[in-house]
């Protein structure tokens, strides 16, 4: 496909034009979304989505022992390389509604999948390459399921994530090169990375992949996404290195945005691109909604809007015996803190290679579930107040390891640990403590009397869920709140009240 300027439309392929886009209204209500890691990498699910170069790092490299653990468990890779995975995933107990219902269940009001990680396989219909869902492996349109599936709940959106941007040469990232180019080795020499039969799928530069036709079909298969299904948000990973090696080039990527704004455009659907940072923005950061990888490298005092995502548990994708070391509290207490902040949550699933979610996992979506189903009135569709909260709770710490600050979600937050939203019209605040107060009290400080921040009367406090009042009293200390006798049963971990 032909790279081409968009002209007489409403977006120009410039950086200008396109920042012009805004966030949509339905993404600052919908607050929390949900995806999953899952591809060909979670047949051998090992070490995670990087096992391809890991494996053809061979042995020098042996990266997350990857190497040692195919020799052993599948043999040599002249024989049973990467690609004979391929084959294997099947994913008989893939089911469209049972994940996106799973979802939905959880509080997500955006979700989807991803599309095509770094080794390239796509998981739609694709008529720009084979490696595709419809023609290898489950023999489905994955996405064209799951699409259909987001649509069926009317307050839902479709998420798109696509990272493909790395998969020229990143299957032989740890192999040796000469002027960044792979060659041959004694071991490698006979490796199925070498074959000319599968350079449309390894993009080995060593073998004779062109980058000029990786980046036409880069292009191709985002404007394919976008003319078959409609997404309402895509996500890109690792496209700051691509830029710069040309492949895709800059105004490729600007040619790719303005089709996808204008053709939103002739829909009337709002639509928004995410901008991912590590190290730094893919883009320039006056363009689409700006997104931090797990908090990584994101200031306190971050302005709305922005996204945070991670996995469910790591690594990104499942892995056997995977280990799960944070329950549904965890990620709740982050979605209250990232909301009040103008924050979205974007949390990630790793189902299995045949396509059914770990216990694990759906126990931990359920039980966040099972919290938002009574207080997701002081998340969806609230904006941010004043400040964002008040408590002793230090939520950035420096690691000494990674030399950076990291935002700590697990550390145990107390009563006094309270985050603030309120509602669109400004009618209501939420103030939702992180905890149980020992003494059965807690004082909002932000709230006392004559407060800067609520200098108007007070003349109800509910906690959500039981829907009647509550013992309190405002003083110049602060509004003091009395909690209920007994902890309400159908949920825990933070306690959400309304104040009008």
């Amino acid at each position: 496909m032909v790279s081409a300027c968009v002209t007489n439309a409403a977006f120009e392929a410039n950086w200008e034009s396109l920042s012009k886009q805004p966030i949509p209204e339905w993404m600052k209500d919908a607050k929390f979304g949900v995806y999953t890691h899952w591809s060909v990498f979670s047949v051998p699910a090992f070490g995670g989505p990087d096992y391809i170069k890991n494996v053809y790092g061979g042995a020098k490299k042996d990266a997350k022992g990857a190497y040692s653990h195919h020799l052993e468990t599948y043999g040599s890779l002249d024989k049973n390389g990467y690609i004979n995975f391929v084959d294997q995933f099947t994913a008989p107990k893939f089911n469209a509604d049972e994940w996106v219902d799973l979802m939905y269940e959880a509080g997500a009001r955006f979700g989807g999948i991803l599309l095509v990680h770094h080794d390239g396989f796509c998981l739609w219909d694709s008529e720009h390459t084979r490696w595709n869902s419809m023609d290898k492996g489950p023999k489905r349109d994955v996405y064209g399921e799951i699409a259909t599936a987001v649509r069926k709940h009317d307050d839902m959106k479709l998420l798109a994530t696509f990272h493909h941007g790395r998969t020229l040469g990143y299957a032989t990232g740890f192999m040796d090169k000469e002027k960044g180019i792979p060659v041959k080795t004694e071991e490698n020499k006979d490796w199925d990375i070498w074959n000319p039969e599968y350079q449309d799928f390894y993009w080995n530069e060593g073998a004779g992949a062109k980058p000029e036709v990786f980046a036409a079909e880069w292009e191709a298969k985002i404007k394919e996404v976008v003319d078959k299904y409609s997404p309402d948000c895509i996500w890109f990973d690792g496209l700051n290195t691509s830029i710069r090696n040309n492949a895709p080039s800059e105004q490729q990527v600007m040619d790719t945005f303005a089709y996808y704004f204008n053709e939103a455009e002739k829909k009337g659907q709002e639509v928004t691109i995410c901008n991912k940072h590590a190290g730094q923005f893919n883009f320039p950061d006056s363009f689409g909604f700006l997104c931090y990888e797990n908090g990584r490298e994101m200031a306190l005092d971050v302005k709305p809007w922005y996204l945070i995502d991670r996995a469910i548990a790591y690594p990104w994708s499942y892995v056997t015996d995977k280990k799960y070391k944070d329950g549904p509290d965890y990620h709740i207490k982050s979605l209250i803190d990232l909301v009040s902040r103008g924050g979205v949550f974007l949390l990630s699933l790793t189902p299995k290679g045949d396509g059914s979610i770990p216990d694990e996992e759906i126990a931990i979506m359920k039980g966040m579930g099972r919290w938002m189903k009574v207080n997701a009135e002081a998340i969806h569709a609230t904006r941010p107040w004043k400040i964002s909260g008040e408590g002793p709770a230090v939520m950035l710490e420096y690691n000494a390891v990674k030399k950076r600050d990291d935002w700590n979600y697990r550390q145990p937050f107390i009563a006094q640990d309270i985050r603030f939203t309120v509602s669109k019209d400004g009618k209501t605040l939420y103030a939702t403590a992180l905890n149980w107060p020992e003494n059965g009290k807690i004082v909002v400080k932000s709230l006392a009397e004559g407060s800067e921040y609520y200098p108007g009367k007070i003349g109800s406090v509910e906690m959500v869920g039981l829907n009647e009042p509550v013992k309190w009293i405002r003083t110049a200390e602060g509004l003091e709140i009395t909690f209920p006798k007994d902890k309400p049963a159908d949920w825990e971990w933070a306690y959400a009240f309304r104040i009008r």
